[in-house]
């Protein structure tokens, strides 16, 4: 196994060779059951759990995906650690942390991100992975691919094509993440592409619970709370 978190009582658990499978230990017959799996073949460099039933790894090939639990009637299906996204990190993320860099909330603010992991890569570079909540994801999603079409990439690589999921077996889209480092690029963008960009973007900018279009200041403010975290 290339990493167990002790810390839960269902542990996740990474093969070198056949991804990533939950654990569950037996106190009394004093071994780890194999409780649920993901049945694609990865080769795991470090897993970590985000909640009861949502799973982070990393694989060889500088990926990162995200299973699920099923919690269907039938048994087959709640052995399934289900798919729910996957991303090119282009670092080989071997090893996992919760934790953060700052100081959570000074301003004492509902949080915009709600758990926050540290990585650590074979050629030393730190960086974060957060959750956040479905609406500020579709907002930043519709945000970034907005910035793909705008934002002229290191080499011209078009951005759906460097952040694919791609191994030496297959390549598949990017799904369930959201590139950070895509999303803070609008900060350096003239105030005319931020106008354009702009359009058709509805949130709750103000935290009362109603949806409203953004505005240039709304969208540099929320990036600008996003890049704190870091």
């Amino acid at each position: 196994s290339s990493g167990i978190n002790a810390e839960w009582p269902l542990r996740p658990g990474g093969d070198l060779l056949r991804s990533m499978a939950l654990l569950v230990y037996k106190q009394l017959e004093g071994r780890l059951e194999d409780i649920a799996k993901d049945y694609k073949a990865n080769w795991m460099t470090q897993v970590e759990i985000l909640d009861d039933d949502t799973f982070l790894g990393a694989e060889h090939f500088n990926n990162l995906f995200v299973c699920t639990k099923e919690g269907g009637m039938e048994e087959e299906d709640r052995r399934l650690l289900k798919l729910a996204g996957q991303f090119h990190l282009g670092e080989n993320a071997n090893v996992f942390r919760e934790g953060s860099l700052v100081l959570k909330n000074p301003s004492g603010a509902p949080p915009l991100v709600h758990k926050t992991i540290l990585y650590g890569s074979s050629t030393g570079a730190i960086g974060l992975i957060g959750c956040i909540e479905k609406p500020l994801f579709d907002l930043l999603l519709t945000l970034q691919e907005a910035l793909a079409r705008t934002v002229t990439s290191i080499g011209c690589i078009p951005h759906n094509v460097w952040r694919a999921f791609h191994n030496d077996r297959q390549k598949e889209p990017a799904n369930g993440f959201i590139d950070g480092d895509l999303i803070e690029r609008f900060l350096d963008l003239p105030r005319p592409e931020m106008n354009k960009i702009c359009v058709d973007l509805f949130y709750d900018f103000d935290g009362t619970g109603m949806k409203r279009e953004g505005t240039v200041d709304d969208l540099v403010k929320l990036i600008e709370d996003l890049a704190r975290i870091h």
